[in-house]
């Protein structure tokens, strides 16, 4: 289980980092990721323990989003 969390974080980062290098239109560079962490891991972490995606088979294409209720969920 904490393996997935892990996955779904760094997606979640790599999504977040993503949007805001469109935002800038440049990379938003190294510190992004642990400025991330510091801002959100507490949320993030948080909302993740609520989440029906931790739970889910298809957690890798959609956990990011943790999701209380989805009209996908499989249990794994």
């Amino acid at each position: 289980m904490q393996d997935n969390f892990m996955k779904i974080q760094i997606h979640k980062i790599q999504v977040d980092k993503w949007c805001e290098g469109c935002r800038l239109q440049a990379d938003p560079g190294p510190t992004y990721v642990l400025d991330w962490i510091q801002n959100n891991g507490p949320w993030f972490r948080e909302s993740y323990e609520v989440s029906i995606c931790k739970e889910c088979k298809h957690w890798a294409r959609c956990g990011h989003n943790l999701q209380r209720t989805c009209p996908g969920f499989e249990p794994e």
